[in-house]
């Protein structure tokens, strides 16, 4: 076997070659900073050999002779075929192009008809917390990102007209409350807290500009884990996998779009119109059965798990008078230390019910708080002489849980991290993420099979 030898320089991968190249670089640099042609240039910083230079055209220019003369004598030689110079106009068209390209793509694998202009593409370019899909609009955040740029590494140019205009800019996309002056924060996480402002504005634009169903939906689905399933890795081996037409279901119904064909009623209930709210509420058909029960499986599993020996469906058959009443989907004997054994009772409930939507319009989770409510009215008798403690796990059907279930699922992740020897967030994360999924593409299902009958009805 040969050995290779290296003659010179260091090897590949050997932390001292960065020092000596940037050795090299240094005296470079030195000599643009110090040259009196590129005294008009007002950014000149470098990562190795890649380099941002930025200020007049004549500058720049200037800037790019002395690297020209200079750096071969250094052995640094520029290449051109990998530089890219934007100018001014090219600047202002380069953000609202990429928002296009995004838009075509997310319309076009979706199938989806909606404008660059539509209520649902603007909450699409949300993030996730706020109810969005995350497709951030670049022509909206660049003033967000040049501005923490400058933040971070040049707080000396902060009084530049360039940084003047930019901060204008910002200050027309935000609340009054929001808008920032002279000087920069210089904080962390400056450009993450401006687009959060931003998203803000534009988030109580779309909740103002909303009938009370839109206002209902985008509080649900903007509450803490009510978008895990937009998260989850795609695994059918573990059950994390949707169909096509539920995902373009799902995100249809996410963003308030029409989902039915004129006159579509459903196939279970003829006087009623086939809209996402009522399949997803219907009692015929068993798809609400199965989706609870797909839920409770779901939370029995991670129980057992968790080594908490959980019991289904207790409570049964507890005297003729009690027959039907089963206080407890899941039981867990031993929940926490000295406490009663927790009674498990999952529940689904619409923000969009008529009767709360006055409410639900305007509190996020008042839906789910008053089906907490109204279960503990329901089984805290019944729980009490059994000598269980009633735990309500209440989800919306748009994901958002109640104030028990988090509690509850919090600490179930810290027993599952303690067997698994995985961190609490990440069984956090799997918990709600795997149930955000089932919810979703059961839902899914529900009024894809309301629409397919109705459609074979229509046709017979």
């Amino acid at each position: 076997m040969g050995m290779l030898c290296s003659a010179t320089g260091v090897q590949q991968g050997d932390p001292l070659g960065l020092l000596l190249f940037s050795l090299v670089l240094h005296g470079l640099i030195l000599k643009i900073a110090e040259d009196d042609t590129c005294g008009e240039l007002l950014f000149n910083k470098w990562y190795l050999d890649d380099g941002v230079l930025a200020g007049t055209s004549l500058s720049v220019r200037a800037a790019l002779d002395v690297i020209s003369s200079l750096g071969p004598f250094l052995g640094l030689y520029i290449n051109f075929a990998k530089c890219e110079v934007f100018g001014k106009a090219e600047l202002s068209a380069f953000p609202s192009e990429i928002s296009k390209r995004i838009h075509h793509c997310f319309t076009e694998c979706l199938a989806l008809n909606l404008s660059p202009q539509s209520s649902g593409w603007k909450q699409a370019c949300l993030s996730l917390s706020r109810g969005g899909l995350g497709l951030r609009s670049v022509a909206v955040h660049s003033t967000a990102a040049y501005l923490g740029s400058v933040s971070s590494s040049s707080p000396d140019l902060a009084s530049s007209h360039y940084v003047i205009d930019a901060l204008n800019l910002f200050n027309l996309q935000v609340s009054a409350e929001d808008t920032v002056s002279i000087p920069l924060p210089t904080k962390s996480h400056f450009q993450h807290d401006l687009s959060q402002r931003i998203e803000n504005c534009q988030f109580h634009a779309l909740y103002n500009s909303g009938s009370l169903a839109d206002r209902a939906r985008l509080l649900s689905i903007s509450s803490a884990h009510a978008s895990s399933w937009l998260q989850v890795v795609p695994s059918p081996r573990q059950g994390c996998d949707m169909a096509t037409s539920e995902m373009q279901w799902g995100i249809k119904w996410w963003l308030g779009l029409p989902l039915t064909p004129e006159l579509g009623v459903c196939a279970y209930c003829p006087d009623k119109a086939l809209d996402a709210h009522h399949a997803v509420t219907c009692k015929f058909g068993g798809d609400v059965v199965a989706r609870h029960n797909a839920l409770r499986n779901a939370i029995f599993d991670f129980c057992k798990r968790a080594l908490l020996n959980p019991k289904l469906e207790a409570g049964a058959g507890l005297g003729h008078e009690r027959r039907l009443t089963r206080p407890a989907d899941i039981l867990i004997p031993s929940w926490s230390n000295g406490d009663k054994p927790a009674a498990i009772d999952v529940s689904i409930t619409s923000p969009l019910k008529s009767n709360i939507l006055s409410e639900v319009g305007v509190v996020a989770g008042a839906a789910a708080r008053q089906t907490e409510e109204r279960k503990h009215t329901c089984n805290d008798t019944i729980c009490s002489e059994l000598g269980w403690k009633c735990v309500p796990l209440v989800v919306e059907t748009f994901g958002a849980w109640g104030r028990t279930a988090g509690q509850f699922f919090g600490e179930l992740a810290s027993r599952l991290a303690a067997q698994s020897h995985s961190s609490k967030t990440t069984m956090l994360n799997n918990i709600y993420g795997r149930l955000s999924l089932i919810l979703v593409r059961a839902n899914a299902r529900a009024f894809n099979a309301r629409l397919a009958t109705t459609m074979d009805l229509l046709e017979g």
